[in-house]
């Protein structure tokens, strides 16, 4: 475990501030770990490093997210310890009537565990598209585009409605009708590290925000969202799909 910690550049200091254990507390469950000792190890941080020890590859990220998922979010009393700016600017997006290439999962819930079934590759792959509308993101499918067999996680990546490429093998092509997509969209950072950080910020501003102030209504039951996750450069970004409420209440 020491060494895939540090072969993708995770520090302890850094697992130790997400899964709110010391230093030393969390040397002690890795050698406990690497002795077989699992009965004994704290349970978030057990299954944290099954999911390394089954995935080596993955990115440091990647890893730092899982933990964050993981431990769960952590709220800090005082806004003044943040690291990074805590703004998020709210952007309606008109989208027209596109496909959505998407490689599903059977049982995934989240991205901990869609990696964990599918893989890391499918951002390399859906990011190679280049006539995609946006990045490579981590899709909630509403239960009309759900299929058997299978849950409402994906991966997927939005393209026009005349997109002809080949589908890449395991991947499959859906329409999607013209809707609106309300971008939720965090500050830039400096540290990549400041990863995990950048999605709470965000996903804490979605939990307070009422499109309906504004007109709208979220629409999760009829379109897709979009996790983008995060970057130094773009900050953390998330999707959501909205309907006006005058259209609502017409019907």
């Amino acid at each position: 475990m020491r060494k895939i910690l540090q072969d993708m550049g995770l520090r302890i200091t850094e697992l130790s501030d997400i899964m709110d254990v010391s230093r030393p507390t969390m040397y002690k469950f890795i050698d406990m770990y690497e002795n077989g000792k699992r009965d004994d190890i704290d349970p978030g941080i057990l299954k944290f490093f099954d999911s390394v020890e089954r995935n080596p590859k993955m990115k440091k990220k990647d890893a730092l997210y899982y933990a964050l998922l993981i431990q769960g979010s952590r709220r800090r009393s005082d806004a003044h310890d943040r690291r990074i700016k805590t703004m998020v600017t709210v952007t309606a997006v008109d989208r027209p009537a596109r496909k959505l290439l998407l490689l599903r999962s059977k049982d995934a819930t989240d991205y901990m565990n869609y990696c964990e079934e599918m893989g890391c590759e499918w951002e390399n792959v859906l990011n190679g598209i280049e006539c995609r509308f946006d990045d490579a993101a981590l899709v909630t499918l509403p239960k009309n585009m759900v299929v058997p067999q299978t849950s409402k996680t994906a991966s997927g990546i939005e393209v026009p409605a005349d997109f002809s490429y080949d589908v890449p093998n395991g991947y499959e092509i859906i329409d999607l009708l013209p809707s609106t997509m309300l971008y939720f969209r965090g500050s830039p950072y400096v540290s990549e590290d400041d990863f995990c950080e950048a999605l709470e910020i965000v996903f804490d501003a979605i939990d307070s925000y009422d499109p309906e102030i504004y007109g709208w209504k979220f629409d999760t039951d009829s379109a897709p969202s979009f996790n983008f996750g995060a970057s130094s450069k773009k900050g953390a970004r998330v999707a959501i799909p909205v309907k006006n409420l005058t259209e609502v209440q017409h019907k």
